[in-house]
């Protein structure tokens, strides 16, 4: 039989008055030694229960399973016991079998010692699983009965995680959240928590199997979904910080044999060669009492989602008293649909309850506390804060969302570009309407200086979904993109400085936008018009543009032609004409009017009619597999998606350069074509090249002419399952 050489567990069960926590340490045990489960060697794994549960039983056993490791380990802590919080001293403890309430600060396990222990594990593959507060002498029978008064004691179990957490990519799964307790169900004799654990080590949550291991991925969905849909009033809690999606167990024997062999499931782990640390802190200084939380959205970039904004505002000695943070999922695992800019629901209110618990507890020392978000991680936010206590939230001082989603996404969106799997964000969807209704009960004057911030060309965001939510002047826009817009390239960038002014000047200050990109992101076309069209002939690019879509817009086509006609950059640049065409592609796969997509394929191609003449091969392919998509998006016609799509490989022969937007390209070209192998094979060379926004980018046009090309979406699907893993994850 096969086993996990290097895979290692401390399996604590303290017993006493809870003899559940036994039962649930060797269930634990039982599966891991067991070499037809978990595969771990029996010699890997240290059991302590009851009598050698004592406080020195417990360390001695950490000291133990450190001098058993090295960094190629991976190790799972299970602990099942009572953890407390001792208020008068501020501390955090665990209660092991031998402990004295009379003699408890020589008895008991505090969180420093526990971290200390941790500290020592030369590995950071670590996941400790904590199921404390257990309602002591809690019978088996209905939701609610038999909870025992000592509860008072065992509150503030997510504070324990916190205090333990290294920071450094431990990842920490407890079995309830503040003021909760982890129950026993009807006719079970395991507790809840370690009732889900057991049955995600017997792989009873998978119905395909790609691999044959079980990841910690794997692990943390399972229980986050079925704890609270058995037990509502138990909701579990998670660190974000982890490390690599590491195996924590094989698959049973029994379903090995299932596993797909030519299934190419590629997954993102770290090189231990060139192992960059996980970073949790742009700066942090013990006497601080001022902070900044960058809380990023889902693309998983981790701390480089802001790009230099930190940086940039570290170096202004106004922000000196300021400590600064990351905050959000590890750049090294995937949330539950993958790394993408959308996120379920499930996502969000995880995320949220982690942001909840660190203002009360990882960040307690800052009375004042700024919070930049953007995308989804703008709706963490505001969930998180709608749940924060009174007293907490006047610690709040500025709240500035960027390119955030606060209004929801038209459902039309949603199903013809992601097939329906992002429907939590549906703009008349239970979480978008609940966030919505909480907000206006409870902030309709916030104590907290708050903005939403949407950018002139977020292809992504509609600037509607930014500001209908809001009172107007509680609003700006920006100009950039989605992603640009927070990841400046000098200190001088608008939305540096926009933010030290919010931050440090007020919060009433002139937008620097250009009032005809502004117009045009809100959809008011006439003061656009009347500004400039007058000066028509004199415009340069941008302000040609602006000028040419806003006509479009208002259905006066027969002008906008006259007005490109006319001005001496129709002439002979054919990057005027794709730029405008990329506008209008952006309105049609965010409302699919087929008038957007009309005058998209129009003026690309003019586009690629101008690049022709120009003979640049460059401009030439980038229209085609444009002209290629929307052949087949809005006239269902392969032949002529097909024909675009061999002019762009023709025109990619005559570039000497694999640049990224080439293989893309031929990516692309190859998908139309019926080329899967080929086209994965460039599709997967520009992966390697491609940043998260030209991932997404991507991502969105080969998904969706995969599945409008194949009718179907189903995520099981090979090339599907490709898209995801080289995108996404």
């Amino acid at each position: 039989m096969s086993k996990l050489s290097k895979a290692y567990a401390l399996i604590i069960g303290v017993g006493n008055d809870l003899p559940t926590t036994v039962l649930d340490a060797t269930a634990i045990y039982n599966i891991l030694v067991n070499e037809e489960l978990a595969g771990y060697p029996e010699e890997n794994i240290i059991l302590l229960t009851e009598d050698k549960a004592t406080r020195q039983g417990i360390l001695s056993g950490f000291d133990e399973l450190i001098l058993k490791i090295d960094e190629d380990a991976s190790v799972m802590l299970f602990y099942s016991g009572h953890g407390g919080f001792y208020e008068p001293w501020n501390q955090f403890y665990l209660v092991p079998n031998d402990f004295d309430a009379d003699d408890y600060d020589t008895t008991w396990i505090t969180a420093e010692e526990l971290k200390e222990k941790i500290n020592k594990i030369n590995s950071r593959r670590l996941i400790f699983f904590l199921d404390c507060c257990h309602a002591a002498g809690m019978t088996r029978g209905s939701v609610g009965s038999g909870v025992s008064n000592t509860v008072d004691k065992l509150h503030n179990l997510e504070g324990l995680a916190q205090e333990v957490d290294d920071g450094k990519g431990m990842s920490i799964l407890s079995s309830c959240r503040e003021d909760q307790l982890s129950w026993i169900m009807d006719g079970d004799h395991n507790s809840l928590f370690t009732k889900c654990l057991i049955e995600v080590l017997k792989g009873r949550h998978k119905s395909a199997f790609e691999e044959e291991f079980i990841r910690i991925s794997e692990v943390f969905q399972y229980i986050f979904k079925k704890v609270p849909e058995r037990q509502p009033e138990q909701r579990p809690y998670a660190n974000l910080q982890i490390y690599d999606d590491f195996i924590i167990s094989y698959l049973p024997q029994e379903l090995r044999q299932q596993v797909i062999t030519s299934a190419s499931h590629q997954r993102r782990t770290v090189d231990k060669l060139h192992k960059p640390d996980v970073v949790t802190s742009f700066r942090k200084r013990t006497d601080a009492d001022a902070a900044i939380l960058f809380v990023h959205g889902f693309v998983g970039e981790g701390a480089q989602s802001f790009g230099d904004l930190p940086e940039y505002l570290m170096q202004d000695k106004q922000f000196d008293d300021w400590d600064m943070f990351p905050f959000g999922f590890s750049e090294y695992i995937a949330p539950h649909l993958g790394k993408g800019i959308w996120a379920s629901k499930d996502d969000i209110t995880r995320v949220a309850d982690y942001l909840k618990t660190c203002l009360k507890f990882k960040f307690r020392q800052y009375d004042s506390i700024a919070i930049l978000a953007h995308g989804t991680g703008g709706l963490v936010v505001q969930q998180a804060l709608l749940e924060l206590d009174e007293k907490r939230l006047l610690d709040i001082t500025h709240v500035l969302l960027f390119g955030t989603p606060s209004g929801g996404l038209k459902s039309n969106y949603l199903e013809r570009i992601f097939n329906k799997k992002y429907r939590d964000l549906d703009a008349n969807g239970a979480l978008i309407t609940s966030l919505r209704d909480g907000w206006n009960k409870r902030f309709k004057n916030p104590s907290f200086n708050f903005k939403s911030i949407a950018a002139i060309r977020d292809e992504f965001v509609p600037s509607a979904s930014s500001f209908d939510p809001f009172q107007e002047e509680e609003t700006l826009m920006v100009s950039g993109s989605h992603f640009s817009m927070i990841k400046p390239k000098s200190p001088d960038d608008e939305s540096v400085l926009l933010i030290k002014n919010l931050l440090t000047e007020g919060m009433q200050l002139e937008e620097t936008t250009n009032d005809e990109d502004k117009n045009l992101a809100l959809g008011q076309y006439e003061q656009v018009v009347e500004e400039l069209l007058p000066q028509s002939q004199n415009l340069d690019k941008r302000g040609l543009e602006q000028l040419v879509y806003a006509l479009e817009a208002l259905g006066k086509s027969t002008q906008a032609i006259v007005v490109l006609n006319e001005h001496p950059l129709s002439k002979n640049d054919s990057d005027v004409m794709g730029v405008l065409a990329g506008r209008f592609k952006r309105s049609y796969l965010k409302e699919f009017k087929k008038e957007y997509g009309k005058l998209a394929f129009k003026y690309y191609s003019k586009a690629l009619a101008l690049a022709q003449t120009n003979t640049d091969c460059r401009q030439i392919y980038y229209h085609s597999i444009n002209l290629a998509f929307l052949s087949l998006l809005i006239n269902d016609d392969h032949g002529n998606m097909q024909k675009y799509a061999h002019m762009a490989l023709a025109s990619c022969d005559e570039d000497n350069f694999d640049s990224l937007w080439k293989l893309a390209t031929l990516g692309e070209a190859n998908l139309y074509l019926g080329n899967f192998d080929l086209s994965k094979n460039f599709y997967s060379k520009a992966a390697v090249m491609a940043g998260p926004r030209e991932k997404i980018s991507i991502y969105t046009n080969a998904y969706t002419a995969y599945t409008v090309l194949m009718e179907t979406d189903n995520p099981k699907d090979p090339f599907i399952e490709f898209l995801k893993n080289n995108f996404l994850l």
